[in-house]
């Protein structure tokens, strides 16, 4: 299994979350000591010191559309992770099991509760995958959706709409508990059982902390 995760340079905001994928690493080269750590970027972003590859894709292109661009384009085994969560457990057993991609719900963490749930039930801030062509028909779809869509949120509202309406039904897609392996802690400390951890929004702050 190799670990990719996401970071492209896009404005004054965009450094902190390189930070954040500094402490990510640090978690998964104690939780995983041999696993490689990929940075999936563009042409010109910084790399973090300490990864093992970098994966980078030129051109101008909406961030979502550069994500799911690297997705479709990386064969293999590969975890994929948003660089705000701290990896506690080993997850490489999980590919002990047949799937095209693996995917976390919300089921028993507090974003359940949100509205937006309805929309997205999965979260794509850890995905396992094994299939390039998923993420083809996926990147497909996103093409088709509003700038806005193209640049945020909208692969994972293609995802999720896709698994709602059957239109996945060709992949073996299987279904993680996001309680344990794409938790969002309600407060600080909160989560020391779940595997991998995602500080969401107002919750870096946390993740500071937790680091």
């Amino acid at each position: 299994m190799k670990l990719g995760f996401f970071f492209e340079y896009l404005n004054e905001a965009s450094p902190p979350h390189l930070e954040f994928a500094r402490r990510m690493l640090k978690s998964s080269k104690a939780a995983m000591p041999d696993v490689e750590v990929w940075q999936l970027t563009d042409g010109d972003s910084a790399v973090l010191e300490g990864v093992d590859g970098v994966h980078r894709i030129n051109g101008k292109m909406p961030m979502a559309v550069r994500r799911m661009t690297h997705n479709a384009s990386l064969e293999g085994d590969w975890l994929f992770i948003d660089p705000d969560i701290i990896i506690q457990k080993d997850v490489r057993h999980v590919f002990n099991e047949a799937f095209d991609v693996a995917l976390t719900d919300r089921v028993g963490t507090i974003t359940n509760e949100a509205a937006y749930a309805k929309v997205m039930p999965y979260n794509l801030g850890v995905s396992f995958s094994r299939s390039p062509r998923f993420w083809k028909v996926v990147l497909r779809h996103l093409m088709t959706l509003p700038p806005h869509f193209q640049h945020w949120e909208g692969d994972q509202r293609v995802v999720c709409a896709m698994l709602m309406q059957g239109f996945a039904d060709e992949f073996n897609v299987k279904i993680l508990p996001g309680a344990t392996y794409n938790y969002p802690p309600k407060f600080a400390g909160d989560g020391k059982d779940a595997a991998l951890v995602h500080y969401k929004g107002n919750r870096k702050a946390y993740l500071m902390e937790a680091a």
